[in-house]
């Protein structure tokens, strides 16, 4: 698989920001075009989600336009939705922000392992510390892109769910010969090429398409590139096997190498003007404390492969059986310079070399006006995340010097899922009804930690067998959870053009896994503070949610208005708060808390030619106790709005067509917001425009020319986007990194597609 990658031909583009309106389904209402499964048609939409479930679909050429320039993040398909927070360091989404955080917040829910996000809804994603599933596959080869707000049905499956359900469907090989060659160009030296030949259906019954791409920028500030390179190969094969069975295949490759983004310092993100262009030094000078800082010694280096198929039996309308099995590996390394690492400056440097399996299987049946699906998932996760192994090196008239495993520990029992699920459909009168229920079992892992004394700069397969002693202050054994996942909800057709939705929903969310990093690497300070390896791991705890949701679905034939309040409570929510006992900031289960609010959807054809849409979004999340951390102090946080969670979010935009040539304009706006769970970390609100315009023309024989021009941050806004909470932040005292967000920047697209 590695070698087909390497071999493939890459010419592509990157599409650009804009944004088009969204409408229901089901309706006739502004719709700008017709989404197909296989084409890039203009001028599609943001799909709402259909029955009780809040979310949309971003399918077609809409992908093109909201996936942004890089064209490999589908976060940046969904990040103009109400309650959405999608943000990146980098103006293209192409930066991987090491750790588990990659920049997404849903209702005040954040993302802290890397673990939304599925294909073909296998959670290919999982606990990953690496880019995996976000960046691994190009958007080109996407027909769609679901968000989901919970609560949703209990077939929606991913590890954890309290933030949300991220789907992306995969464009298989279609019927008829084609392919698609972009090239895209932009500022901060932007190159990406991209192709894919389809092969249509052969004689056999087989289709089949390959891809390939690659994909470069320099970093916006400092020096560097992000990334460096990124090289992506994919393959789908499709084959009937008769009138009711039918069998496919997908394989995506990624090879990425950036530096990373240098966080600032609330201090220096106060104070923008000063630091907003501040990066990592581009020379060395000798002096430890200035060199960790140098733009070599902090970046990484990735290998992603996944492979995934379906076997899809229908013997009649009636009866579908469907198994997907799915196995993926990520390899490679992070290397990060900290300011204080064991009480002085050096690097550290992670290693990770990882991989997942499992299966998903679902059986469906229609029985005298029932639906009944039933299904199980399960799937095997090795660790890292959370990480195995640290390696420290100081530096020494700039060049670094081994100084030793910060920890070397390994796995003994893997984290593992199983989860059985259910689900019940039926109409009865103007209602419909959905039930469901998933039970699940989640193993968490098991590690033995090593005494490293005397074991040299080696892999980490051979410090393992240099390894002679176990640390069993520092070891811990996992242990497995259970819970019951109900769903329920009812949509009551008021008329054809108007649905009353109500949905309840249980989700699960993560344990903080982070906290066992920030264990083994402060272990004397939580030793002082009366708290052993084992004690702060049997605090974990999967956070849990009950979320309601109630809303109207209205569309006329020139405009819509979708209105939904939810309501959520949390318990053991994931956190990352200052434990005055330990004196550092780590992630713990320690939240018990409550969110409401209320989101508004709604758009307009206010004549043939112009188009305008608006999602709005008001979310009060907040604790309603104060927390206990783990080794025993309360924090006042009563009432506080969760971090990093603004109260207000909105984004409007139009589009205007005349003839081959389009114009869209785009507004975001977040409200402010407090970095910490105690809120004296405040950060003003900020707003964004965005500008698209298109050209699009049928050459005779030839197939579709497309040119795009994406003119992003319209007005050089200077702002903070992503901030980082996790255990790779640079602080001290191990609280939160923050990332400016980019400048204007302008990107350009030429592409054909026959």
């Amino acid at each position: 698989m590695q070698h087909f990658a390497r071999t493939a031909l890459y010419m592509s583009v990157a599409s650009v920001l804009a944004c088009v309106p969204s409408a229901d389904a089901d309706s006739a209402l502004p719709k700008l075009g017709t989404v197909t499964v296989e084409g890039h048609q203009k001028n599609t939409l943001e799909n709402p989600a259909s029955g009780a479930e809040q979310g949309a679909t971003i399918s077609g050429h809409a992908l093109d336009i909201l996936g942004g320039a890089g064209q490999t993040n589908p976060y940046a398909a969904v990040s103009l939705l109400p309650s959405v927070m999608a943000q990146n360091p980098d103006p293209y989404g192409l930066a991987n922000v090491p750790g588990g955080n990659k920049g997404i917040r849903i209702r005040g829910e954040r993302n802290p392992h890397g673990g939304i996000g599925t294909v073909e809804g296998l959670p290919l994603s999982a606990v990953n510390p690496g880019p995996g599933e976000q960046f691994l596959f190009d958007m080109e080869n996407i027909r769609s892109v679901t968000l989901l707000s919970a609560p949703f049905p209990s077939d929606k499956l991913a590890v954890f769910t309290t933030q949300g359900y991220l789907n992306s469907n995969v464009l298989w090989p279609r019927a008829k010969f084609g392919g698609e060659v972009d090239q895209s160009f932009g500022s901060y030296n932007f190159h990406r090429s991209f192709i894919r030949l389809d092969s249509g259906t052969l004689p056999t019954g087989t289709r089949v398409f390959i891809s390939g791409s690659y994909t470069h920028a320099d970093q916006w500030r400092g020096p560097g590139a992000s990334p460096d390179y990124r090289y992506n190969g994919e393959i789908g094969i499709s084959q009937d096997l008769g009138r009711t069975l039918s069998a496919k295949v997908y394989a995506a490759y990624g090879s990425m190498k950036e530096n990373n983004y240098l966080p600032l310092t609330y201090t220096q993100a106060s104070n923008l003007g000063q630091y907003y262009n501040l990066g990592y030094n581009s020379a060395l000078t000798g002096n430890a404390a200035n060199d960790v800082n140098y733009y070599g010694y902090n970046r990484q280096k990735f290998q992603d492969y996944a492979v995934f198929g379906e076997l899809n039996w229908h013997p009649d309308d009636q009866n579908t059986l469907v198994i997907k099995p799915f196995y993926s590996q990520e390899n490679g390394y992070y290397l990060q310079g900290l300011d204080n690492l064991g009480g002085k400056p050096g690097l550290r440097d992670w290693v990770i070399d990882h991989s997942l399996y499992g299966v998903v299987a679902q059986y469906d049946t229609q029985w005298n006006g029932n639906h009944f699906s039933v299904g199980y998932w399960f799937e095997n996760l090795t660790p890292p995340g959370p990480p195995t192994d640290f390696k420290i090196y100081r530096l020494v008239n700039g060049q670094p010097v081994f100084g030793g495993y910060g920890l070397l520990a390994r796995a003994t029992a893997d984290h593992v899922f199983n989860s059985p699920y259910f689900q019940w459909r039926r109409r009865v009168g103007p209602v419909t009804f959905t039930a469901g229920a998933r039970y699940l079992m989640e193993q968490t892992p098991s590690f033995s930690v090593y005494n490293t004394a005397g074991i040299p700069d080696a892999s980490y397969a051979n410090a393992l067998n240099l390894a002679t002693s176990i640390n069993p202050a520092r070891s811990v054994e996992g242990r497995t959870f259970y819970q019951w996942l109900p769903y329920f909800s009812a949509v009551y057709a008021v008329n054809p053009d108007l649905d009353a939705v109500f949905a309840y929903g249980r989700n699960n969310g993560a344990p903080a896994f982070n906290n066992w990093p920030s264990v083994q690497m402060n272990i004397a300070a939580f030793q002082k503070a009366g708290v052993t390896a084992q004690r702060a791991w049997d605090q974990l705890a999967p956070e849990t949610s009950n979320s309601f949701s109630l809303g109207l679905k209205w569309h006329e034939a020139a405009w819509y208005v979708n209105p939904t309040f939810f309501y959520a409570t949390y318990r053991n929510k994931y956190v990352n708060a200052y434990d005055p006992l330990v004196g550092i900031s780590y992630d713990q289960n320690a939240g018990v808390g409550r969110a409401w609010g209320f989101e508004l959807a709604a758009g307009a054809k206010l004549w043939h030619r112009l188009s305008v849409f608006s999602n709005l979004a008001y979310d009060r999340a907040y604790f309603t106790q104060d927390l206990r951390t783990g080794s025993g102090a309360f924090l006042p946080v009563t009432g506080l709005q969760f971090p990093d969670t603004p109260r207000f979010i909105g984004s409007l935009g139009a589009l205007y067509e005349y003839g081959r040539f389009s114009i869209a304009p785009t507004l975001q706006y977040m409200g402010s917001r407090y970095a910490d769970t105690l809120h004296t970390q405040p950060l003003p609100g900020y707003l964004l425009a965005n500008l698209n315009m298109g050209y699009h023309r049928r050459i005779t024989h030839v197939g579709e020319l497309t040119v795009n021009l994406s003119i992003l941050n319209l007005f050089n806004r200077h702002y903070i986007g992503l901030i980082d909470s996790s255990y790779f932040s640079t602080a001290a005292s191990g609280g939160a990194s923050f990332y400016p967000g980019a400048p204007i920047t302008v990107a350009g697209t030429i592409g054909l597609r026959f």
